[in-house]
């Protein structure tokens, strides 16, 4: 679902109440909310850097059915949804496109082939996680590479009682979903056994003939603890199609102001096959020492194809919008009013991504001390084929990473202040190797005001993509380079009921990896553009993240948050806006809890931002968002979310077209 919603701030849920069955928790202090993505464990208050922890309860609180739109809740992420459910997606965190970090029960799921999660991010089901958390600033010298914007950390959902549930929901786009799940705990020896297993099967319609999404899933847990140690296992396995539309618009630096027209395409299929394996074990040594070693798997299958169509291949046509019009397909010129014929070319792509990883670490732990020192081995595979028009190319491309890492963090003065140091050096097999460090410090100035500060240094590996494309691969590509300063406030006033936190970071990225369409390049055959991949000069980014909540009543919060950001390349000496990037941002919530409902209205704003060739701009655009929670029963919970609840015209990516009022309604019933 295209949009979004203000979401509670992770330091502000030291004030709220979790909402989950009709049931009103107590509200956790700050020092308790633990951030286990840190791999140290440490808490909110003592972390250097800004971080958010999204829980089961927060998603079904809200109704939410996107891992997107939970996301973009969150300061400093925002995305682009071109169009309906399920479609294309394109995703930032403080500016940056492919410096982000996925971790899924710790394996990384990032591919080799292009360095990120593709669109698998938007086909997360959001009702099959424990939790998100969202560590933002560079992570390099805990995950190693892709970390200068942050870490995305999910953690698949879990047992905690014996209970099975069952749910379905309906909605706009003839939007339909099943959900059924169990789970069980019992006392086996020594130790406590839990396991649970869940599914889920959606499919829905998009706003041009032809398109739809369908998504399944599949989600094991299991783990086994006694008091020493803890065996876990789980595992992820999602199956992806969806159709789009084919889309005409504008050329770079087009002479007349933007078009775009949709013609509907039954040939265009997408299809992702994606799965997870963690096994670990924990291990308690001393009171004061422990050891975990994960292992796992991560890969993705992707296939796409345009198939030849009947006619010769015409899809349709369209009206030239000017004299003049330079048809993007087949770069011939029209004067306003002709009719423009879009003929399909057969085209197939498939790549398949494949990791396999390996991390141990022992920590050390006082009431004062977090210690942590780990190795990491990480192996990708890349496979791709393509045949356009007759014209086929393939590889298979390989790499490995050996990482080593260490990481503390020491309270001081009574554990008013916590310094924070680490450093990772990476070693890879296709190039050289890269070393990283951080350090950083939280300083608790009164009893309710911190301050924290942190630098960090971090790297974008080059992908086996950009390494060894057959057409536009370049072996002389070398990792970007980038330096992070951050430095916030964090406030909690009146016992918690008012909480604050404001950031300011600023990036610096060198050697920056970008298609250099100038560069002369001997492979490609004529009537193909030329270039490559190359590294350029620069870009940087910064801003300031702020997020309050208030808890007004018991039943009542208010809470929102506002990023701007700053983000700019540089190209030719000079430098430019980056593009699909909005400055400005925020989030505004009220809800209202009570053990039987919750209620909830949220307003989501941003700014416009430049469409993928940096000429034109897309729109910013406000929108309202309602949800509710029913506790028919004990057993039975009715739900609903209305998204642009006010009908407002909105346009992410240009020339796809959302939808207007967006409805889900469901029922869930749980045989406990």
């Amino acid at each position: 679902m295209a949009g979004c919603a203000c979401r509670l701030p992770a330091l502000a849920r030291t004030v709220a109440t979790v909402r989950l069955s009709g049931q009103q928790g107590s509200a956790k202090p700050l020092k308790e909310v633990t951030v286990t993505a840190t791999k140290l464990n440490i808490t909110q208050q003592d972390m250097t850097q800004a971080s958010e922890v999204v829980t089961a309860a927060d998603i079904a609180a809200q109704a939410q059915t996107s891992v997107i739109e939970v996301l973009r809740e969150q300061p400093g992420i925002q995305f682009e949804v071109a169009g309906p459910p399920g479609q294309f997606m394109y995703a930032r965190l403080r500016g940056l496109s492919d410096s982000t970090l996925y971790v899924f029960d710790g394996i990384v799921m990032n591919t080799g082939g292009s360095g990120d999660v593709g669109y698998l991010l938007g086909q997360l089901d959001p009702s099959m996680v424990k939790s998100i958390q969202v560590l933002r600033g560079p992570r390099a010298t805990t995950y190693g590479a892709n970390t200068t914007a942050g870490v995305i950390d999910f953690t698949t959902l879990g047992a905690d009682r014996p209970q099975a549930s069952v749910s379905v929901e309906g909605g706009s786009l003839d939007w339909m979903k099943a959900r059924v799940g169990i789970g069980d705990k019992t006392t086996v020896g020594e130790g406590v056994l839990r396991g649970s297993l869940n599914g889920s099967f959606l499919r829905s319609n998009g706003m041009n003939e032809f398109e739809f999404s369908k998504n399944g899933t599949a989600v094991g847990r299991a783990t086994y603890d006694t008091s020493n140690v803890e065996l876990g296992g789980s595992f992820y396995l999602t199956d992806n199609r969806f159709q789009s539309t084919n889309l005409i618009e504008s050329i770079p630096n087009a002479p007349a102001p933007y078009f775009s027209v949709q013609i509907p395409d039954p040939s265009n299929l997408d299809a992702t096959k994606a799965g997870i394996v963690s096994l670990w074990v924990r291990q308690r040594l001393t009171s004061r020492l422990s050891q975990k070693l994960t292992v796992g798997w991560a890969g993705q299958d992707l296939g796409v194809t345009d198939g030849q169509i009947p006619n010769g291949g015409l899809l349709g046509t369209y009206l030239a919008p000017y004299d003049g019009w330079t048809d993007p397909n087949s770069y011939l010129t029209y004067n306003a009013g002709q009719s423009v014929p879009v003929y399909q070319t057969p085209y197939t792509y498939k790549i398949v991504n494949n990791n396999r990883e390996a991390d141990y670490n022992i920590r050390f732990r006082t009431g004062a001390i977090s210690a942590l020192l780990g190795a990491t081995y990480l192996g990708q595979v890349y496979d791709q084929s393509a045949d356009y028009a007759g014209f086929v190319s393939g590889g298979h491309e390989s790499q490995a990473v050996r990482s080593v890492y260490g990481d503390a963090s020491i309270g001081w003065l009574g554990n008013r202040l916590h310094t924070e140091l680490g450093a990772r050096l990476d070693s890879y097999t296709e190039w050289k190797s890269k070393v990283t460090y951080s350090l950083g410090a939280t300083y608790q100035m009164t009893r309710a005001l911190a301050f924290y500060a942190n630098y960090g240094t971090s790297f974008t590996q080059p992908t086996l993509g950009q390494l060894y494309d057959p057409l536009y691969g370049n072996k002389g590509v070398t990792p970007e380079s980038a330096s992070t300063i951050e430095a916030g406030l964090r406030g909690r006033e009146f016992d918690g009921a008012l909480t604050e936190t404001l950031t300011y970071w600023h990036s610096y990225v060198n050697n920056v990896i970008t298609f250099d369409y100038s560069i002369y390049n001997p492979r490609i055959i004529n009537g193909f553009p030329y270039g490559e991949y190359a590294n350029t000069e620069a870009e940087r980014t910064q801003g300031v993240e702020f997020e309050t909540a208030w808890r007004i009543t018991p039943h009542w919060l208010l809470a929102g948050n506002y990023t701007r950001t700053d983000a700019y390349l540089a190209s030719g000496g000079l430098w430019g806006l980056m593009i699909q990037n909005a400055r400005n941002m925020g989030n505004l919530e009220l809800t209202y809890a009570r053990p039987g409902f919750d209620l909830g209205a949220n307003l989501f704003a941003t700014d416009h931002r430049l469409r993928w060739a940096g000429d034109f701009w897309a729109p910013g655009y406000a929108r309202l968002d309602l949800f509710g929670r029913y506790h028919l029963t004990s057993r039975l919970d009715l739900y609903g979310r209305v998204q642009n609840a006010l009908d407002r015209r909105i346009i992410e990516v240009l020339g796809y077209r959302n939808p207007g009022v967006y409805f889900v309604a469901g029922a869930n019933y749980t045989f406990n």
